[in-house]
């Protein structure tokens, strides 16, 4: 990111998920590109957070509904230019951008969306032309059980369904 663009941090809770790292660290690029997309030209403020929030009633937000629980809330806050009120309840349909063609495809948030939804979480979006944008993820707090582990566990891999494509461009 440019040196315009100041990435402020409030992580304020040690909460666990249930989910794939790749996909969570996919969630937290996307968001945090489109970010610096907004803020690209004029630069601003990134701010990236995980608070614990707990729900007593079902929550709406701009994609489904939450149960009551433990949440852990993943909010990514720009300073840019904001999102336009018409669109808003289009930005998650995938190839929809208001980005030139070179520097976008459309696709980021529909993914965001996709590995949300998969590890059962929501996303709330607000925002005000000229203020910027907020994107809170909500993620299913899991209750620790044993303790954290320390490595990677030994698991015997799925087999008898792979399919191998290979590719060579040697005769």
């Amino acid at each position: 990111l440019p040196s315009t663009i100041r990435i402020v941090e409030k992580i304020s809770s040690p909460a666990l998920i249930m989910g794939d790292p790749t996909q969570i660290h996919q969630v937290v690029m996307n968001l945090c590109t489109n970010a610096y997309h907004a803020m690209c030209e004029k630069g601003g403020n990134l701010e990236v957070g995980l608070a614990e929030v707990l729900l007593n009633e079902p929550f709406h937000t701009t994609l489904g509904e939450l149960r009551p629980g433990r949440y852990l809330q993943l909010g990514v806050r720009d300073t840019g230019d904001g999102i336009e009120p018409g669109f808003i309840h289009r930005i998650f349909d995938p190839y929809f951008t208001t980005k030139q063609k070179t520097k976008g495809t459309g696709l980021g948030l529909a993914v965001v969306h996709g590995v949300v939804k998969s590890h059962r979480g929501a996303i709330q979006v607000s925002s005000r032309l000229g203020e910027g944008a907020t994107f809170d993820v909500y993620f299913p707090i899991v209750a620790e059980t044993a303790g954290r582990t320390a490595g990677p566990r030994e698991t015997t891999p799925a087999g008898g369904f792979e399919r191998i494509l290979f590719v060579d461009d040697e005769p």
